[in-house]
């Protein structure tokens, strides 16, 4: 790529970030937060983050949004006992199934907080 700073190297990437409903639970929840131990529901915001390779884009953002909303599926997506980080490698692992060179997933509650997983990539 173009345009580094003398001694810096430049990684350019698209990102794509859906709110997405879904139930899961947390089994092994502490006693103070027992209540997360019983299925109940969130809106997750669900993040990829992938490498480009020149300013006219490998994937475009849109392609990159409907393929994070097949994964997740129509409607809202049962997780079970999966943790918001399994979740994002869960993802990550699918979109580098399809070929794409993630560099970082996120699955957050939306407005509270939430997991990233993040990739190395060689150029």
């Amino acid at each position: 790529m173009t345009d580094a700073l003398p001694g810096r190297a430049v990684r350019s990437s698209v990102w794509v970030e859906e709110r997405l409903p879904g139930y899961h639970r947390y089994p092994a929840a502490p006693p103070a937060r027992s209540h997360l131990a019983s299925r109940h529901r969130h809106v997750f915001r669900v993040r990829a983050d992938v490498l480009v390779r020149h300013d006219d884009r490998d994937i475009e953002f849109m392609d990159l949004a409907e393929e994070l909303r097949q994964w997740w599926g129509a409607g809202e997506r049962e997780l079970g006992s999966a943790s918001c980080e399994a979740v994002a490698r869960e993802l990550g692992n699918h979109l580098i199934g399809k070929g794409l060179p993630v560099l970082e997933t996120a699955v957050a509650v939306v407005d509270e907080g939430g997991a990233r997983v993040t990739w190395s990539v060689t150029d």
